[in-house]
């Protein structure tokens, strides 16, 4: 009888540590000796199961945006056919946030670093087209005379205004600011009936 194979799971563990890290120290200061601490393991383990420090930090660009993507798309997919922009407007500016602090802070790290590394701007340009399509698409099937342009352009706005709520998450911002957000996102999608007819 062999050895079980630990790759899926001591990945898992590496990058958990990994995230705790950079939510901590920012990318930066997530050196592979403060991963290795973290996950408890020696950093040959760390080389052995997920490579060198950009390999690591690509590792979890493809995480973060596989759970994005699963999470965001798969209820964005299923909005009902009555109630669409209720249902749209809640799942983008949800009375409890989703994400917690570390994990905004996670991906903006991972953001900044996009410049530096190519595929990290690949695959966050990849996620936020589908996400801004996808809702354009549930858009287009409340306002049928809108333009494919006017859906996008609406549906990329809303998008924008949530993911910059998101990122103020830390501040805990009284209610009357995710009020606004709403109130902002609802005028612009309803635009969409406007500009049609």
């Amino acid at each position: 009888m062999g050895r079980p194979d630990l790759t899926e799971e001591r990945t898992a563990q590496i990058l958990d540590a990994f995230e705790l890290c950079v939510a901590r120290y920012g990318l930066e200061g997530s050196s592979l000796e403060r991963v290795a601490e973290e996950a408890n393991v020696k950093r040959s383990i760390l080389r052995h199961y997920v490579g060198n420090r950009d390999d690591l930090i690509i590792a979890l660009a493809e995480r973060v945006v596989a759970k994005y993507r699963q999470y965001t798309l798969g209820l964005l997919g299923a909005l009902p056919e009555r109630g669409r922009i209720t249902k749209l407007i809640e799942f983008f500016f949800p009375d409890q946030p989703v994400e917690t602090a570390d994990s905004v802070l996670v991906v903006e790290a991972l953001i900044s670093a996009a410049d530096q590394y190519p595929r990290i701007q690949e695959l966050m340009t990849e996620y936020i087209d589908e996400l801004v399509g996808i809702t354009a698409g549930q858009l287009r099937q409340e306002f049928p005379d809108a333009t494919r342009q006017q859906s996008w352009s609406v549906a990329y706005g809303v998008v924008c205004i949530c993911f910059n709520q998101e990122s103020l998450i830390s501040l805990r911002l009284p209610k009357k600011f995710l009020e606004a957000a709403r109130f902002s996102a609802r005028r612009l999608i309803v635009s969409l009936g406007e500009r049609s007819r």
